[in-house]
């Protein structure tokens, strides 16, 4: 019997939970830091994965609360909007997804991912870990392809605290 990682699914499994999981896994991947690209980071790739309904927001509500920028829900422009102002305040990042559930009837996907971040300006010792769930909507799009429609990311509340007082200098 052999084993199976989130990185490597079981070969008897059914055709749409493949497509669902390489969809939300290759969209993380998208995400990766990417010196050839001016903003390092393919935002025309990621948009591949994403239904043109695609819709993002972040939880928990609590903490959201407090935030302003990350109330409601994003359109994808609106989130790349997002992404384009932090990634010039991060030396680096990287994501290691730790887990995976799909589910085929819903058309959902969970994944818990460890994003390590480090602001600019941040010595060796200030990588931030925001260890983080991300559940991703699905819908088809045709041709055996499917789409990320709604997107919501759960991300821990202290972790992104550490990081802005890291990128206000006050850390």
């Amino acid at each position: 019997m052999s084993n199976h990682t989130a990185e490597d699914p079981a070969t008897s499994a059914l055709p749409t939970y493949t497509i669902l999981r390489d969809t939300a896994l290759n969209f993380i991947r998208a995400q990766t830091l990417d010196a050839d690209f001016p903003e390092r980071m393919d935002f025309d790739l990621m948009r591949t994965y994403c239904a043109p309904s695609f819709e993002h927001s972040w939880g928990h509500n609590y903490s959201v609360s407090l935030s302003p920028p990350i109330q409601g829900t994003h359109s994808l422009d609106d989130f790349f909007t997002h992404l384009r102002s932090m990634l010039p305040r991060l030396e680096s990042w990287k994501s290691n997804v730790t887990d995976v559930i799909v589910d085929p009837v819903k058309m959902k996907v969970v994944l818990r991912i460890s994003f390590m971040m480090q602001a600019k300006g941040a010595t060796e010792g200030q990588i931030v870990e925001n260890d983080l769930l991300w559940m991703m909507e699905m819908e088809e799009m045709g041709s055996g392809k499917v789409g990320i429609k709604k997107s919501m990311e759960f991300l821990d509340g202290a972790a992104a605290g550490k990081l802005r007082e890291i990128m206000m200098g006050i850390a």
